[in-house]
């Protein structure tokens, strides 16, 4: 519903019809200058209409010579109230919290390995093949231990290790 103020403003204006403007009209009546306010607004407009429109040569110095003499009758004291806005308002804090965290979550996939990796296997390797001892009365075999990643050559057999063969 329209206030007042616009009701008035369109009654002002002779745009009111119908049952608008005798409802309007109705409240009016506790209105007394309403009536006065209507007739010298539509003076004033004759007044204006009757007059011929100047022609301005130079808009924009013209509006800058307006918006200097506006400034200066203006008290110094008293400055238009402006909306303080804020670079972090609330939009602005849930797209930099979602930029924020998948970051986080692409730093999270590239830096930290997922789970355990694997045993490396080192530069030394060795695979054996095949056994044959010298001695037909030696018997050799190979045990392989994955938990460890040992193999070990099992001889049988063998009564003394030669010192070629000794720990150093």
């Amino acid at each position: 519903m329209k206030t007042f103020e616009e009701r008035l403003t369109a009654w002002i204006d002779g745009q009111l019809t119908g049952p608008d403007l005798a409802a309007f009209e109705k409240e009016l009546a506790t209105h007394p200058e309403a009536a006065a306010e209507r007739a010298e607004a539509r003076k004033l407009g004759d007044l204006l209409r009757a007059q011929p429109v100047p022609k301005v040569g130079n808009e924009d110095f013209f509006n800058h010579q307006l918006m200097q003499r506006i400034a200066a009758e203006t008290p110094r004291g008293v400055e238009p109230e402006k909306r303080r806005v804020s670079f972090w308002s609330l939009p602005r804090l849930v797209l930099a919290g979602a930029a924020c965290l998948l970051v986080a979550l692409g730093l999270f996939h590239t830096l930290i390995p997922a789970g355990l990796p694997p045993r490396e296997k080192t530069d030394y390797y060795a695979e054996v093949v095949e056994l044959w001892p010298g001695d037909p009365s030696i018997s050799a075999c190979t045990v392989y231990d994955p938990a460890d990643n040992v193999t070990v050559v099992w001889l049988e057999g063998l009564d003394y290790i030669p010192a070629s063969y000794a720990l150093k």
